[in-house]
């Protein structure tokens, strides 16, 4: 399985990258503009730098870009946002959190690999918001994000890609649960992003509420009955639409529609 980070305008603020081990580093790509390749090559000599063929690609692009170009040489693959801190349960009926440690990464992602196949093509690991709420398990079907580990052979195979700008992860789970494809995401080992609408990153002057808010009533209209729009306030951020997606009722009628009987 290679590790796939696609980032742009943040050559000094690799955290993600910071938090991989030197084991999974050894295998981490960081997909970047290419005037951006040299300013990584001079801050460190581990980095595995890959230029993406247009500096000015979206996030949804760089990403259907990168499945069918990394398909070319590897099964599996895992694209992470750039600016992720991890964390794990401290101990076996603990909710409470600590940072990880190498042999925590290796583990975990580890069993990321091994789950990634034609049988469960996409998984993952939860947010840390609201992990306390979770159980340390992986759940099937979940929501995926900040973490997107693709088997990427049944994937190319069944999704169409690029039909949406914002949301696009949101839009390939769902194309996979109702193909009667499942998913898992692991809520021990977790992460937490950066805020909405900060600088630098995948999304760098890309993502715009007009924007976001018109790709989510998009994706509502590819998944009828299983996406629900809503407008929601925040105080720490701009009021946007959302949107609230059926991931069971997906899987259900997927694994239905190939004779499965539930």
């Amino acid at each position: 399985m290679r590790i796939v980070i696609p980032t742009r305008g943040r050559v000094n603020r690799q955290c993600t990258f910071g938090f991989l081990s030197p084991a999974l580093r050894a295998r981490t790509d960081i997909v970047c503009p290419e005037r951006e390749v040299r300013e990584f090559y001079t801050l460190r000599n581990d980095y595995c730098c890959v230029a993406q063929p247009d500096p000015d690609m979206t996030i949804a692009q760089k990403r259907a870009w990168i499945m069918r170009t990394w398909s070319e040489r590897y099964e599996r693959i895992v694209m992470l946002d750039d600016d992720l801190e991890w964390f794990v349960r401290k101990a076996p009926g603990d909710w409470h959190l600590r940072y990880v440690t190498n042999e925590d990464m290796d583990r975990w992602f580890g069993e990321l690999e091994a789950k990634l196949s034609p049988a469960l093509p996409h998984a993952g690991f939860g947010p840390r918001q609201n992990n306390n709420q979770q159980e340390p398990v992986w759940r099937t079907p979940d929501r995926m994000m900040y973490t997107l580990g693709y088997h990427l052979p049944t994937v190319l195979s069944v999704c169409e890609l690029g039909r949406i700008e914002h949301r696009e992860d949101m839009d390939y789970c769902l194309q996979l649960l109702r193909a009667g494809l499942p998913n898992a995401v692991n809520h021990e080992l977790t992460a937490s992003q950066g805020g909405y609408g900060k600088g630098g990153g995948g999304t760098e002057g890309e993502r715009t509420v007009e924007a976001s808010n018109a790709d989510a009533e998009r994706l509502a209209e590819l998944h009828p009955g299983y996406v629900r729009v809503s407008k929601r306030g925040y105080t720490s951020s701009v009021p946007r639409l959302e949107v609230v997606c059926q991931w069971k009722k997906a899987l259900e009628d997927g694994l239905r529609g190939r004779g499965v009987k539930l």
